[in-house]
């Protein structure tokens, strides 16, 4: 029997790592055993819980997005056979091949649905409380007894709420906002707290399975790193989106084309370019001579932003938040396909990569050094002549946006 131990009741980072490591040791789930550190040891010295697996050549966890959210839910519940529960779902997944829906009606699955629900309800109950005593005078120290572990994970909640000092103390943590960082200690307010992010706590507040920036720069592979990015939740855009939507193409393309985000069919069909703007994008690519199977295609944002008008979801530009966000990603990809040129399709694309305002009408047709060895071209957005109501500006235009893209041919070598 195996023995995994975590630092904390949500160390999720932990949980996710040895997940990880027996998953594809293919770990029967009836080896593993799992315990909680308990709380008077969590600021030992000696403490080496996390991050201590050697994940070298362990490929990614890839699961159901809606499996994930009731994972991170269900994590803070006060079950102690919930991480045992977890591991078995998700060995169920892997070596048995059931899709999420097959399971919904599972006696695991269910036990999961529930777990969330109850945390759910868990969670609405102390952010009611914490702002009710905020109405009332939130006092320096305030004491709190939740029925689940969601303290933690509320915490940026109360600190957005709460902007000035405070503290909560449980009979499982204590968290203290000191106006600057926040800090966690065992249940008694006598203790060396620690900043979040460091020691025990470091894995904390990450209780989902998005990937690390460790992780993410040390993906072998696009496909490893596709698969890491499917349940990125580095911003908002992750809830209301369908799906990450990813680049595609060759490892060996020479030309990167990078547009600003998916659109209502990427989101639906998870593919870049491929609504009515791909549509022009492709005519065009094949009338100046290349091919969109040996391009590399992808977007400064990997996710749908949009609002709804009625039953339709219009299109809206995503903010300074959401490309800082995906850069990580964006530069992941670079890294892996090692363009000769670089194609901005309009300004959120090029704005993400020269980090700097810019303005197409100035930056585009020309060719310039991105970095040694790697040039960037900027361009319109083919949404951009789909958008022009005038026959002649279209025609214009759409002249002029062949004409960037046979410079890139031309570059390119075709």
């Amino acid at each position: 029997m195996s023995e995994v131990i975590l630092a904390h009741e949500v160390d999720m980072a932990t949980w996710r790592q040895a997940a990880r490591m027996h998953i594809a040791q293919a770990t029967q789930p009836d080896a593993l055993s799992w315990h909680v550190l308990p709380a008077e040891q969590l600021f030992r010295p000696d403490l080496t819980l996390v991050s201590r697996f050697n994940m070298e050549g362990v490929a990614p966890l890839v699961l159901p997005r809606q499996f994930v959210a009731f994972l991170v839910l269900a994590f803070q519940a006060k079950d102690s056979s919930r991480f045992a529960l977890f591991y078995r779902l998700v060995y169920r997944l892997v070596y048995e091949k059931h899709s999420f829906a097959s399971l919904q009606n599972d006696t695991d699955m269910q036990a999961l649905v529930a777990l969330a629900a109850a945390v759910k309800q868990e969670t609405l109950r102390f952010r009611a409380a914490f702002s009710a005593q905020l109405r009332r005078g939130l006092p320096t120290v305030w004491q709190y007894e939740p029925e689940h572990y969601c303290v933690e994970a509320n915490a940026k909640f109360c600190r957005a709420l709460a902007p000035r000092p405070w503290e909560i103390t449980t009979p499982y943590r204590s968290i203290k906002w000191d106006g600057q960082t926040l800090l966690f200690g065992a249940p008694s307010t006598e203790n060396q707290w620690q900043p979040d992010g460091q020691g025990a706590w470091s894995g904390y507040p990450n209780t989902t399975l998005v990937p690390t920036y460790k992780e993410v720069a040390g993906a072998a592979t696009l496909d490893q790193l596709r698969s890491e990015a499917m349940d990125c939740r580095a911003c908002a855009l992750w809830e209301p989106a369908q799906r990450t939507v990813f680049g595609e193409g060759p490892e060996t393309a020479r030309v990167m084309f990078v547009g600003e985000q998916p659109g209502d069919q990427e989101d639906k069909l998870g593919r870049p370019f491929v609504g009515p703007a791909g549509h022009v994008f492709d005519r065009a690519l094949h009338e100046v001579g290349l091919k969109r199977e040996e391009v590399y295609v992808t977007n400064a944002v990997k996710h749908f932003r949009f609002t709804w008008r009625g039953t339709h979801r219009l299109h809206q530009k995503p903010e300074q938040t959401h490309m800082a966000a995906c850069r990580v990603w964006l530069e992941a990809e670079q890294r892996m396909v090692r363009p000769t040129l670089v194609v901005m399709l309009g300004a959120t694309a090029a704005q993400t990569i020269l980090k700097r305002p810019i303005t197409i009408s100035r930056e585009r047709s020309r060719l310039f050094e991105l970095e040694p060895g790697v040039s960037g071209l900027v361009t319109v957005h083919p949404s951009y002549l789909l958008r022009l109501q005038n026959e002649a500006d279209k025609e214009r235009e759409y002249a002029r946006f062949t004409s960037d893209l046979k410079m890139a041919a031309q570059f390119a070598g075709v």
